[in-house]
Parts: structure tokens; sequence; C-alpha cells
């Protein structure tokens, strides 16, 4: 019987940015996180930059998620119902107009985004204290960024795993999608924060160095998920998937998956990684290698969402 589908979730280009800014917003406040555990002062650039990244790069979220689906109401029915009842959906836990359903992927996406969205708010609050010379809170930055950590992780890789779960060709066996898209969130998190102190000069030259090793290991990671996400979605096989796998790898999105992903954004930046380019980690090359990541990294979510799409109809 084929896999999938039926109807095409028309996701826009709106869904992928969504997907992008969330991946480096989950991407960089765990960097900053680790950073803050390992060594505050030392690495206190990392934290700095990487928990006003994740706090701007979050906040457009609800918007851009807003606009796709037309109107706000829509946006708030997927954490509240007009007439609560104990008897929304299984096992859901209803708290006044409120409702959360452990099953729901968009439901628990929704409130996993208003959570992380508020300890980056609350991390980056802390962090601007301490940056204009104001007595920060070291206890409840810690505590916030555990927690924020933790939803960090899940931002980072649940559209992957709600892609999952729609009856799509390409998706519905591709286990390692989560996997794949929490990697690139590390990758792009690292890029984008690397790419920011690069501007800042010569003052950051060893957490930049640091910062790039880590990013290189990252890009090794995702690029080992994409392998596995293909392995996972050929060795499933059907009429459908052929279609899709088609579509992506030798039709329209051909060329920004072979040239974009795997060439500018995977093989170029670890080249000039082992190469000993980056070995000392000048702002210029850091930043060259910090793009290459991050275009990569939005290529890499934009011809699968797409692929999957076109493959289905």
């Amino acid at each position: 019987m084929e896999p999938g589908l039926l109807k095409s979730a028309d996701w826009p280009l709106l869904i992928d940015v969504y997907f992008f800014l969330g991946g480096i917003a989950g991407g960089a406040f765990v960097i900053a996180t680790v950073a803050n555990l390992l060594d505050s002062q030392r690495y206190r650039d990392v934290v700095r930059v990487g928990y006003y990244l994740a706090f701007l790069a979050i906040l457009p979220g609800p918007l851009l998620l807003i606009v796709d689906l037309g109107l706000p109401t829509r946006f708030l029915h997927m954490v509240m119902v007009a007439k609560p009842s104990t008897a929304i959906g299984m096992d859901a836990v209803t708290v006044g107009p409120f409702h959360l359903k452990p099953f729901s992927p968009m439901n628990v996406g929704a409130w996993a985004l208003f959570a992380f969205g508020a300890c980056a708010l609350v991390a980056a609050l802390d962090t601007f204290v301490e940056h204009r010379g104001g007595r920060g809170i070291p206890t409840l930055r810690l505590i916030v960024g555990i927690v924020g950590g933790v939803f960090g992780f899940f931002i980072a890789a649940y559209p992957g795993v709600l892609l999952g779960a729609t009856a799509r060709p390409l998706f519905v066996s591709a286990h390692w999608l989560g996997a794949l898209f929490l990697a690139v969130g590390a990758s792009t998190g690292g890029a984008a924060i690397a790419l920011i102190l690069s501007a800042l000069g010569g003052q950051a030259n060893d957490s930049l160095y640091r910062l790039m090793r880590f990013t290189a290991f990252a890009l090794i990671i995702q690029a080992v998920a994409l392998v596995l996400f293909f392995a996972s979605v050929a060795g499933a096989g059907s009429v459908g998937l052929s279609r899709a796998m088609g579509v992506l790898l030798a039709g329209p999105y051909g060329i920004p998956f072979w040239l974009g992903v795997v060439i500018v954004g995977t093989v170029a930046p670890l080249v000039l990684h082992f190469s000993g380019a980056i070995r000392k980690a000048t702002p210029g090359m850091a930043a060259l290698v910090s793009v290459l990541v991050l275009v990569g990294g939005f290529l890499v979510k934009y011809v699968i969402i797409a692929g999957g799409q076109v493959g289905a109809s």
C-alpha cells in the first residue's frame, strides 16, 4: 500500500524561515548555557551573544505562524478552547481556557514555543543588565539556562518530528528527520554566534576558535543524520517515495541540494576547517565559514520541505 498522503499542506517559504530561525534560537541558547556552565567569565562573549541571539531569533516565531495561519485566533486555538471542557481530546489537560495535549505535535509545539520564548527573554534581560554594568543574577540565569536549554533542544528538533507525523511519502518513514533538524540547529546556532563574534574583532579569538570547532563537529553530525535520513527513506520504497526522492535529488531541487547543501553548506566548511585554514580563527575566515554553514542549514530544511510537498502532489 502506498504510504502517505493525500493533500499537500502547502507550507510556504514563511514556514521554512520559522523553522530556520527556531533552529538557530534553540542552538544558540543551548550553546550559551553550556558556555555559561563551563566558564562564564572566559566565555562571556559566547554567553552574551548566544542569549541575545536566541531571543531575537525566536521573537518572530509566533508572528510568522500567525501570518501563515491568516488569523491570530487560529494560533490561539492551538493552546486555548472557546468553551473549556475536560473532553476536548484524549489525555488532554485543561486549565481554565487553556489545554495541553501531550499527543498533539502542534499543541505541544505551541506551548514549547511559549516556554522557550519566556526563558530566552529572561536570559537576555539578565545578560543585558550585567552587560550594562548592573548586577546579574547568576542563580536565575543558571536555572533559566537549564530549563530553557531543554526547550531549546525541543524547538530545534520538533519541526523534524512534526514533519515525520504528516502522512507524506518523503516524511512518513523519515525516522532521522528530528535528529537532522536538531543537528542543523546546533551547527547554525554556533555559526550565527561565530558570525557575530567575528564582527567584534580579535578580542574574542579564543572563544571564536572553540566555537568553530564545535560548529565543525555539529556539521559532521548533521551530515551523518542527512545520510541516515535518506537511508531510512530509501529503505521504505514506494512509488510516491521514489517520485519525492527524484524531485529532491535530481529534479528542480537537485541543484540547491547538491550545490547548496552538500558542497557549499557541508563540504566547503569542513575542508576549510580540517585543512587548517580555520585554525587561527581569524575573524574573516570565521565569518566566511559561518555564512557557508548558515546557507547550507537553511537550504537543507528548504529543499526537504519543498521536495516533500512537490513529491506528494
